[in-house]
């Protein structure tokens, strides 16, 4: 089976997280959050949201010419639509009142995980075993099929986290990965090591990718004040601070 060709943010930083050498996903408390983010950001960068003094909101005008509201159709106007795109979007629209990033990174944020996840299933990119431990408890346990483009991404963000690439020559999407992996302890991609020897880079390539990625770093002046230094949003704080991993 050709899996279906992957052109969203949050799937692909899902398949980034998986640890290619130990043949697992990566246990992250912040996952739920990174995805969240890196779905905000791609809704920003393609211009269905708007930034309104901190706070989220849908574009007056969408691009490419569609109606108001409509809602985000795949990147590039082909593949697999990513529905927790479009829910992100949908919550946005709907919200009664306006959000700041922080907020809506953080809302549903464990959902963001198993969506996403389930989503890349049925394209083909990973398979699940789910089972229970002990007869009771659901678990589940992914194994990434084609891997190929996994490490050539990884590959390729080394250069770019270094800043053997400028930050604004790099590849967009690239360049707004590695700031999401950093910010959302996706160590796979850029280690906790790497986040301190690079800091300055990764400043500059967190300014560049929005304020959806600015705020899971804790760089948001409208949402909680964390940042790098102290550690990803979601190990400072939150009702799941200071809990075990989830299963993934």
């Amino acid at each position: 089976m050709t899996p279906d060709p992957l052109t969203s943010l949050p799937a692909r930083l899902y398949l980034l997280a998986y640890n290619l050498e130990k043949d697992q996903l990566y246990p992250n408390r912040c996952l739920g959050r990174a995805l969240r983010a890196a779905a905000l950001v791609e809704l920003e960068t393609d211009g269905w949201l708007v930034d309104d003094e901190g706070r989220a909101r849908v574009a007056a005008a969408p691009p490419g010419g569609r109606v108001a509201g409509s809602g985000p159709t795949p990147r590039g106007g082909s593949g697999r639509a990513d529905p927790l795109v479009a829910a992100v979007y949908r919550q946005v629209k709907d919200a009664p009142v306006a959000r700041s990033w922080a907020d809506w990174i953080g809302h549903e944020h464990r959902a963001a995980v198993a969506e996403t996840r389930d989503d890349l299933e049925a394209a083909g990119w990973i398979r699940v075993a789910r089972g229970r431990a002990l007869g009771v408890f659901p678990t589940s346990a992914v194994v990434l099929l084609p891997r190929a483009e996994v490490r050539a991404v990884n590959r390729a963000a080394g250069p770019v986290l270094r800043g053997e690439v400028a930050p604004g020559d790099a590849d967009p999407d690239l360049a707004r990965l590695v700031a999401l992996a950093a910010a959302g302890d996706v160590i796979t991609l850029v280690s906790a090591g790497q986040r301190r020897a690079f800091a300055g880079q990764i400043g500059a390539l967190t300014v560049l990718a929005g304020h959806a990625a600015r705020a899971l770093a804790g760089h948001d002046p409208a949402g909680p004040a964390t940042g790098p230094a102290t550690g990803p949003a979601a190990r400072s704080g939150g009702p799941d601070a200071g809990g075990p991993a989830p299963k993934v």
